[in-house]
């Protein structure tokens, strides 16, 4: 039996975030499996991903917007 995740996405760009424990930057070049659900989150724009998000990835990295007081 396999202990790899199974992975939520890959990127189509490089992209700069920070390690979700370590709080350190990390790089992550075009073509990397994503396969932590606390790394995806971090990747807001959807033009990064190469293939759709899991579902549970992509409610994780949704944001809810403030609507404007009339």
């Amino acid at each position: 039996m396999s202990t790899a995740a199974k992975p939520l996405g890959v990127l189509t760009t490089t992209v700069h975030i920070l390690d979700p424990i370590e709080h350190v930057p990390l790089v992550l070049t075009t073509g990397a499996e994503i396969t932590d659900p606390a790394i995806a989150e971090q990747i807001t724009n959807p033009k990064c991903w190469l293939s759709q998000l899991s579902s549970a990835a992509a409610a994780t990295t949704k944001t809810t917007r403030k609507s404007k007081a009339a």
